[in-house]
Formats: structure tokens, C-alpha cells, sequence
């Protein structure tokens, strides 16, 4: 079969209203043709982010995206192109990519402008690589807001989560003293990566205080559940505090939040590169096939995932990657 073939067909994922994962319905399509500039992608893995869920939601958001229905669904994906429209140089078929296309990247195929690509770095898989466009320039923007760096203690709020482990972890390969908040399941896992776990709940405060006498120099919020109250009673100053999950507390006290937005290509690149040599590493908390998008949201809502969730449209092995 060829792109746009009558007999071609190609699934997403998309919602016709607004409401909870039930929303979610697979559509049937041909497989979309890319235009002058444009290249094909079949999608191997696509993330799942909170973002994703408050968007088919409904809910009110502090960021202004737009929201039409019937819409599509998810923004992470990893794949393989698989049709070059014209006027496109330095890509070739079978190169394996990832990026972020809102609305699009939960579907078996996708139209995208390479500018807006990454190269899978050879050893990174595309399970791996489906779930970092979020995550990864989340982690590498708050990172770099702070500058850490070998004489910072930090606290980072949800290290167990997939922007919070890949924060914590950026900054231990700074060389920074790393505390990080997260479930009690998940604190032999942040030892294994030189992180400090700390459990939530009532005495965290005398946990940090115990564990960083001396105090803590940067906190980097990626779940919110109070952290920067808690960074404000510990007498953090508010510019050594980043917050990208907590939008209230950003306009209560003036600390900074700055996230994915400030990062592109070239942070995503890094982090990858990063990942397919070893030096840090994104757990996978699960993968689902795409009729299952439900199943894999209703997991992301309830919060108890490890690092990332990715919903595979394909096994990777099953497009030659």
C-alpha cells in the first residue's frame, strides 16, 4: 500500500466532547500524504502526559492552548519516516526520529514540518525516545534555570515521575548534591541513580532538615502537593526556585517556572544523547497498544506511574526499527 492509497488505513486517537479517558475513540483514516515540505512518520511510541488529559478533559488551564473538537490526541512520538514530500533535504526514508506534534502524535501515521525532528540516537530505543519530547526539555529547561551545579544541594519535588527523574538526575551528573521527594516503592530506585528519596507526607520538613543541614540552595518542583511551600519554610529564595507544576504558588510568591517552552531541538537532542549512552535513564512504566489509550490514561490519572507511560501504535521491530 502506498500513502493515501484508497486501501491505506491509518488509526489515531481522538475525542468528539469533552469528559474523562471514556472520551477516547480510535478513528479510521487513510494514511495522511505529506505536503511540499513535509515528511511522513509512522509512529512507533507516543507518550502520555498529564497535559494530555486535562486537554481532552475540559478543564480550565493556565496555558492558553487551543482546543477544538473533534480533536486529536497526545504530543510525544518516536517512529520512522516512511514518505518524503518535495522540496525535503537530509532526511531519507527509514530514518528514525522523534519531536512533539499536539493533537497528531497518537496515531499510526503523522505529517510533520523535520525542522521540527530529532535523530534517534543509535541505542535509544523508540519506546524510550516516544516518551522524552515532554519530559525532556522540561527537565532540561528547570535544570538549566537554576545553573546547578557541584556546590548545590537541591530538593527536586516528584522524582519519580518522568520529568522528575530526569531532572533529578541531570543535576547529580552536575555534580550536585540530589534530594528528591517520591512514593516509598520508588526510593530504591532513586538510590540506584544517586538520588536521596525522601517520602512525602507529614515530616518531610525535618527530613530535608536532616538531611541537608546545612540547607538546600535550589528546589525544583515537578509535581506541586505544596513543595514550594515547603522550599519557602526551609528559606529557599524564591529565584532559586522552579516550579513547573505549581501555577498558583508561581503567582503567590514571584518563584520562577520556567519549563518546556524555553527548550528546543538542540536541549532535546542533548538529553537524548545522554540517554542512548547510558549516563541517565527514563524508566518505562508501561506500554499499551492504541486501542487501549483508555486504559493508559486512567493510569496516568490515578499517579502511581514510574517515570513514563507510552502507548505503541506498532512494535517497533514490526517497521524495521
Amino acid at each position: 500500500m502506498t500513502p493515501g492509497s484508497t486501501d491505506a488505513v491509518s488509526r489515531r486517537v481522538v475525542f468528539h466532547r469533552f469528559g474523562g479517558p471514556e472520551v477516547l475513540e480510535i478513528e479510521h483514516r487513510p494514511v495522511p500524504v505529506p505536503a511540499p515540505g513535509e515528511v511522513l512518520v509512522r509512529v512507533a511510541a507516543a507518550g502520555v502526559n498529564p497535559v494530555d488529559w486535562k486537554l481532552f478533559s475540559g478543564q480550565p488551564m493556565h496555558d492558553p492552548y487551543e482546543r477544538h473538537l473533534p480533536s486529536g490526541n497526545g504530543y510525544d512520538f518516536s517512529g520512522v519516516i516512511e514518505g518524503l514530500g518535495d522540496e525535503v533535504t537530509g532526511w531519507a526514508i527509514g530514518d528514525r526520529v522523534f519531536g512533539g506534534l499536539r493533537y497528531h502524535a497518537q496515531a499510526d501515521h503523522l505529517v510533520i514540518d523535520p525542522t521540527q525532528l530529532v535523530r534517534v540516537p543509535d541505542g535509544l530505543p523508540l519506546v524510550v525516545a516516544g516518551a522524552l519530547n515532554v519530559v525532556g526539555r522540561t527537565a532540561m529547561a528547570s535544570v538549566e534555570s537554576q545553573d546547578i551545579g557541584a556546590d548545590d544541594v537541591v530538593l527536586v519535588g516528584g522524582a519519580a515521575g518522568g520529568v522528575g527523574i530526569l531532572t533529578a538526575q541531570l543535576c547529580v551528573l552536575r555534580g550536585a548534591r540530589v534530594l528528591g521527594t517520591a512514593s516509598p516503592r520508588n526510593h530504591a530506585l532513586l538510590r540506584r541513580l544517586g538520588i536521596r528519596p525522601l517520602a512525602y507526607g507529614d515530616g518531610l520538613a525535618d527530613a530535608v532538615r536532616a538531611a541537608a543541614p546545612a540547607g538546600l540552595t535550589a528546589v525544583l518542583d515537578t509535581v506541586g502537593h505544596g513543595t514550594v511551600d515547603l522550599a519557602l519554610s526551609l528559606s529557599v529564595p524564591t529565584d532559586r526556585i522552579n516550579t513547573v507544576a505549581d501555577y498558583e504558588a508561581r503567582a503567590r510568591h514571584s518563584v520562577r517556572g520556567v519549563g518546556g517552552a524555553s527548550a528546543g531541538v538542540d536541549e532535546l537532542a542533548a538529553i537524548a544523547r545522554l540517554l542512548a549512552d547510558g549516563s541517565i535513564e527514563l524508566p518505562i512504566d508501561s506500554v499499551h497498544p492504541l486501542e487501549d489509550a483508555r486504559i493508559a490514561y486512567e493510569r496516568s490519572i490515578a499517579g502511581h506511574a514510574t517515570g513514563k507511560i507510552v502507548i505503541a501504535p506498532v512494535a517497533p521491530a514490526a517497521i524495521g526499527a
